[in-house]
């Protein structure tokens, strides 16, 4: 690969350093050596022996080594640049490299069009980013059904810079795709980062996808986002800017409250604090970080509905089988957790 690339370069010297070093490991490459020298000297008395030789190395399997002995054998670029046994990126240096203007833009239109025909996606490094591009993953995705392919590759320039349907429709393919299998996590991640790539301007040209969690509540099944932003009430209500200082006092010891109809969240029952609030007991101070991590999690019954601290939870239960409201028979914890075998 190495001779043949420097070969491609004009570098002929170089190539046959690389051949002689090579054929330490590989003999038969001595003889590629020597036959670049004498063609190097253009030797006019050697074709017949030229010939005998390409068709003798014409059984090796590396392409890089059946073009250097083409190109030995015939000193015809066109047939190195036709080659498809090489890749295209090597193929179009020799083209730009040795082809008048005529004679390339004739072949570069010929290999666009085969690597649309054929979904050939090496055929990008000749199109980029342009509507040929699409083209080719359209074949490409039709062939072989590999639409991850196609909307990670276009996923940085489309809607950026191309503006198609089948790019949307590969992207959709693939969430759905990420979906069904349960990717939530990846999913996720691919929408967050195609969107901030599709940013132009500053802006992004993808739309971020819609809420899919929403936050409402249980007393009055209000929506909380839309209740902040006036979404819910009336044109004059929302417009009127709430006089209500959040940081006040007694807001504050209400605990989180609903701003539509002002309930706030449950107490525990066990500390009789509102739960998602800072605590009077400071929890975040103990050493241990199980402790005050598990402050911060309410925990509820699903039978009798209340509510804990899932530390104040974990403390009561273990020493304790119903919950700690007086009155109240529920076995919260058995039910969660049989293998505990309380009686």
């Amino acid at each position: 690969m190495a001779a043949a690339r420097a070969l491609f370069k004009g570098e002929t010297q170089v190539a046959i350093q690389i051949l002689k070093t090579a054929s330490v490991t590989h003999p038969e490459l001595l003889f590629v050596s020597l036959a670049l020298q004498l063609i190097g000297r253009n030797d006019s008395h050697l074709s017949k022996e030229q010939l005998d030789f390409d068709e003798a190395v014409a059984s090796k399997t590396d392409p890089y080594l059946r073009a250097i002995s083409s190109l030995i054998a015939t000193g015809d670029w066109v047939a190195i640049a036709n080659q498809k046994s090489l890749p295209l990126s090597d193929r179009a240096y020799v083209a730009v490299r040795n082809f008048d203007d005529e004679q390339l833009t004739r072949w570069l239109n010929e290999q666009v069009a085969m690597a649309v025909e054929t979904g050939d996606i090496e055929g990008i490094v000749l199109t980029g980013i342009t509507d040929r591009l699409v083209d080719i993953f359209a074949k490409y995705v039709e062939k072989f059904n590999d639409f991850q392919t196609a909307t990670l590759v276009t996923s940085i320039c489309a809607p950026r810079y191309i503006d198609d349907y089948r790019c949307l429709a590969w992207r959709n393919a693939y969430r759905s795709y990420l979906q069904r299998h349960k990717a939530f996590l990846q999913r996720t991640k691919f929408e967050v980062e195609s969107t901030k790539k599709s940013k132009r301007g500053g802006r992004p040209t993808i739309k971020p996808p819609s809420r899919q969690i929403a936050l409402r509540c249980v007393y009055c099944d209000a929506e909380t986002t839309l209740a902040g932003q006036g979404g819910a009430g009336t044109g004059s209500q929302a417009g009127a800017p709430d006089s209500r200082n959040p940081l006040m006092a007694t807001s504050t010891n209400a605990g989180i409250s609903c701003p539509n109809c002002g309930r706030h969240l449950p107490r525990c029952v066990v500390c009789l604090e509102v739960v998602g609030v800072p605590r009077t007991d400071r929890p975040e101070l103990n050493g241990e970080p199980e402790v005050w991590v598990a402050a911060n999690f309410p925990t509820f019954c699903l039978k009798c509905e209340h509510v804990l601290h899932l530390d104040h939870a974990r403390q009561w239960f273990t020493r304790h089988v119903e919950c700690p409201v007086p009155e109240c028979r529920c076995r919260c914890n058995f039910r969660a957790n049989p293998e505990l075998n309380y009686h």
